[in-house]
């Protein structure tokens, strides 16, 4: 995008930064100052107990505040904390542990599921707030939460959130969604996206591998 001279100026100034350090930050922000400088004001992003592996792949550009605020509004869910906060260090991406167990066969495997990558906002592979629901309901999805992370099924199966429980503003469950037959198939996974991650694990736990 082109940068505002003007724009990249105040950046520079109220930030105390170098120039290739606010042009970074204008661009990331989408040209705006405040949210430019809200990022560079940021402590650096620590990744230890990161879920995510080194790659970029899945990563949207860095979030913003505003950003986050504005999908919140179009997708009428409070994202839960520690999955905004993860999108703040990273905005996405795929996953050192890929699996989930679970106590009944599924679609691709008989004792667990597999993820692909843990969506960020924006982005080739993140959450477009604008037509989300939409795709969602295209596909058949339940209209309980959004889909937070993909499948290597290429969108059959998903991981979304679940807000039946507890309305749009709380703690939603996290529940693997299956769509291959006429009804969708559900299974809750976590009571929060905190134990789900805490639950991810590699696919060589399992005997039969990523599918079954």
């Amino acid at each position: 995008m082109k940068i505002d001279l003007l724009g990249l100026k105040a950046v520079q100034t109220r930030s105390g930064k170098s120039v290739a350090e606010s042009r970074w930050a204008l661009q990331a922000a989408q040209g705006d100052v405040e949210d430019a400088i809200e990022l560079l004001s940021r402590p650096p992003a620590s990744m230890d107990g990161s879920p995510f592996d080194d790659s970029d792949w899945f990563t949207g550009p860095p979030l913003t505040r505003r950003v986050l605020q504005a999908a919140q509004a179009q997708l009428g869910f409070k994202f839960p904390a520690a999955y905004a906060n993860l999108l703040f260090a990273k905005n996405g991406g795929c996953v050192t542990k890929n699996c989930f167990a679970v106590d009944r066969p599924t679609s691709w495997a008989r004792d667990h599921i597999a993820i692909s990558g843990i969506r960020g906002i924006g982005g080739k592979h993140g959450i477009d707030s604008a037509i989300e629901r939409s795709t969602n309901a295209e596909w058949g999805y339940p209209a309980f939460g959004f889909v937070f992370a993909a499948t290597p099924t290429a969108g059959h199966t998903v991981v979304m959130f679940d807000y039946s429980g507890c309305g749009d503003s709380g703690e939603p469950r996290v529940a693997w969604v299956d769509v291959y037959g006429e009804q969708p198939e559900v299974i809750v996974l976590a009571p929060n996206f905190t134990e789900f991650l805490a639950g991810l694990t590699e696919a060589h736990m399992f005997e039969d591998g990523d599918s079954g």
